[in-house]
């Protein structure tokens, strides 16, 4: 897998034309992930699915799906049979009456990003591209750093689907500078990703504020699309609880096995949010004005 930076590359406008879509109310775009509008009505839950076996897989299903979760996302690279696409489709086909309205986030998070076991390019895309029109999965996560025109083929295959596009970095080690995390969020919009996503690991407190500060400048810059950005381990929970003030639209939170450190039990998570979250609280004026220290 490629790993640069294509803070230079910009996508042709006939692509960008073709690909916008899900205007909502007064012209604003609405992104969605199954029912699910990222962005709106405080900030959205996701429970990942951690599972080898399928019958853990669907036993941890039924458990997220009994919490106030609104989207589950399934990490296929837990699972034993992940490299059969045929398999894959086969635990869709059984997960999917189970999740009761909410929707799916379908992630194969790669070795190299933290994820349970490697997969070649081709069979990466080929496996996206056989679950897109399935109806199985409202969203796809993207690693950043693939082929840039491979992924675009992808992209382009999946908005025509109406299948949302989560591109994510994640960077288990330490925390990028501010400006490597605001390019690489950006990077993310020019690859017409719907929801630029990136996780870092914090050594010290002014690496969480950091994150914050980046991801404040660049839900300035697009004010009405949704990014999902967080600080793992325990320096970094306070970025899942408190993340939408500097403009986050979604946290991930554990009901049982945890697929990243630091991820707090969802119903923990949501009496927290209950009390701080306030819709619209993001305002795009104050954070281009006032610097975070």
């Amino acid at each position: 897998m490629e790993s640069r930076d294509w803070s230079s590359d910009v996508c042709s406008s006939d692509l960008v034309s073709h690909l916008s879509h899900r205007v909502g109310r007064k012209g604003v775009i609405m992104v969605r992930i199954g029912h699910t509008v990222l962005g709106e009505k405080g900030t959205k839950i996701c429970v990942p699915i951690v599972g080898a076996t399928m019958k853990e897989i669907l036993d941890a299903t039924a458990v997220a799906c009994n919490t106030p979760c609104h989207v589950v996302e399934l990490r296929i690279d837990y699972y034993e049979r992940a490299h059969s696409i045929d398999s894959i489709i086969e635990l869709l086909m059984l997960i999917k009456p189970q999740l009761k309205g909410r929707a799916l986030l379908f992630t194969w998070r790669t070795k190299g990003e933290g994820g349970e076991k490697s997969i070649s390019t081709k069979d990466y895309f080929t496996m996206l591209e056989r679950l897109i029109p399935t109806g199985l999965v409202d969203a796809i996560d993207i690693e950043l750093f693939f082929d840039q025109d491979r992924m675009l083929k992808t992209i382009e295959f999946a908005k025509v689907h109406g299948v949302t596009i989560v591109m994510s970095n994640h960077d288990f080690h330490g925390t990028p500078s501010h400006e490597v995390i605001v390019n690489r969020l950006i990077q993310m919009k020019k690859f017409l990703a719907d929801v630029p996503k990136m996780a870092v690991m914090p050594h010290t407190t002014g690496d969480v504020l950091t994150l914050l500060e980046a991801t404040a400048e660049v839900k300035a810059l697009y004010p009405s699309d949704p990014i999902i950005t967080m600080a793992m381990g325990p320096l970094g929970a306070v970025t899942r609880a408190a993340g939408a003030l500097f403009g986050n639209a979604m946290t991930f939170a554990s009901a049982g096995k945890a697929s990243a450190p630091g991820q707090i039990d969802v119903h923990e998570l949501k009496r927290i949010l209950d009390t701080l979250d306030v819709d619209g609280v993001f305002n795009e004026q104050q954070h281009k004005r006032i610097k975070v220290h």
